[in-house]
């Protein structure tokens, strides 16, 4: 494993790990929010009115500082799969804080996604990526905004609450991931931020991140986090697999071994989350990182941040 590997894995391990912390404090200023005071904008506006809200903003300005270093010496591949650890060190310190000993199915669950992760790094060893072109841009422009209408519109429908909070958290999580491309593309460009192509990355990396949080922040009314968290953390890895590979040109070692530990990663991944937040009751989920998306609600410090 290469030092930059290293590094980067280093770095979104710091950044989950403050994730969590965000998720947190976001969660439980949006669930206090009645569904009944308006949409989502109306929501947010709300929200940067709370000051634990804006608390857990200032970590996420801090997470989001290192998670960009960690783009700009790894793959979106590596990075956004390391970030989904900050599931398990959100149960692995609830457990802690509480005095409790985790079940023998939350320990197996916990140890599966990070064997999952450790699967992708040894087997797939992603690697290259590079600045998406203009084309790339703008249809990575449109799938946000495709994703984040079905995301929104998803609760307009009748189905169950639980099921609506699952599909906004999917949204969610591959909106995360969008905005990781163009958080990457700033991140290769540091050295030259205020060039035409950077101001544009940092246009979609706001708008992919502001409707990412908005449709989190949404879906943080609809259901628990039991609901909403996994689905968050496992669209999140998934997305950018695709993404890295498909617009950044991130590639896989040669061979098919390397296919196999990319997809066999990913999907010891998402049965770990699935497992390791089934039958947790949703406020013990609140200290769970994105994800993202968060993992979710950093990423609308992304305003700030052009603020994050």
């Amino acid at each position: 494993m290469s030092s930059d590997l290293l590094l980067a894995v280093a770095l979104a391990l710091a950044a989950a790990s403050l994730f969590a912390v965000t998720t947190n404090l976001h969660r439980g200023a949006a669930s206090a929010v009645p569904m009944s005071d308006g949409g989502p904008v109306r929501l947010l506006l709300r929200l940067l009115r709370t000051p634990r809200w804006l608390l857990g903003s200032a970590a996420a300005l801090v997470a989001l500082g290192l998670h960009t270093v960690a783009l700009r010496f790894g793959t979106v591949i590596v990075v956004q799969a390391v970030l989904s650890t900050g599931l398990v060190l959100a149960l692995a310190l609830e457990a802690f804080r509480e005095r409790r000993r985790p079940a023998r199915r939350e320990v197996g669950a916990w140890v599966l996604v990070v064997a999952g992760i450790i699967t992708l790094l040894g087997l797939a060893h992603p690697h290259g990526g590079k600045s998406i072109g203009t084309v790339a841009l703008a249809v990575t422009l449109l799938l946000a905004v495709l994703v984040a209408s079905v995301g929104l519109l998803v609760g307009r429908t009748r189905l169950p609450r639980a099921a609506v909070a699952v599909v906004m958290g999917g949204c969610a999580g591959t909106l995360f991931a969008l905005d990781a491309v163009f958080l990457k593309a700033l991140a290769m460009a540091a050295e030259n931020l205020l060039s035409l192509r950077s101001l544009l990355d940092l246009a979609g990396f706001l708008i992919a991140s502001i409707l990412g949080n908005l449709v989190v922040q949404r879906a943080y009314q609809q259901a628990p986090l039991r609901h909403v968290l996994p689905s968050v953390t496992a669209a999140d890895p998934l997305a950018a697999s695709v993404v890295g590979i498909a617009l950044l040109h991130e590639h896989l070692a040669p061979g098919v071994v390397p296919v196999a530990g990319l997809v066999g990663g990913l999907a010891a991944m998402v049965v770990g989350i699935v497992v390791a937040t089934r039958g947790v009751p949703g406020d013990e989920l609140a200290l769970l990182a994105h994800a993202r998306n968060d993992t979710g609600d950093e990423r609308s410090s992304a305003t700030e941040r052009a603020r994050t």
